[in-house]
């Protein structure tokens, strides 16, 4: 009888991973003691109450994982103003310019096969930059 291998977590389960150390990540960047700023409305939030929101809407693999596209954002102008768009692009037409802004929406278009491993890489890249930072113990 052969020894069965130990199974790996599912890649659909690392991806969940590897999103919630991204998400940790986005809402992280540029806070002060927990507290970010929402970038479509300006509102201060505690990160807790931030989502990673992202300038090309979608979640495909071209740029789910984009730091230049994904941003703090409060639930009201990521969910319920699904984006807030016109802030937004405002935001990173400033931040980045236009040719950043159609390279994003070029990559959104182009299907992106993610591995496992993939997964894997992204996960251990942002928990080990959570980990430098002094918050990741209480928000994570």
């Amino acid at each position: 009888m052969k020894k069965r291998r130990k199974v790996s977590e599912s890649k659909s389960l690392m991806k969940e991973h590897a999103w919630k150390q991204f998400s940790l990540f986005i809402r992280n960047r540029g806070s002060v003691n927990g507290i970010n700023r929402c970038v479509t409305c300006g509102d201060f939030r505690n990160i807790k109450e931030l989502q990673a929101g992202h300038f090309v809407p979608g979640r495909g693999n071209g740029v789910l994982f984009d730091e230049r596209n994904c941003w703090p954002q409060d639930y009201v102008c990521n969910v319920r103003k699904h984006g807030n768009l016109l802030p937004y692009y405002d935001f990173m037409e400033e931040k980045f310019g236009k040719e950043i802004i159609a390279e994003l929406r070029t990559l959104a278009k182009i299907p992106k096969q993610m591995r496992h491993s993939d997964y894997e890489e992204i996960y251990n890249k942002y928990k080990a930059l959570n980990a430098k930072s002094s918050l990741h113990d209480k928000f994570e």
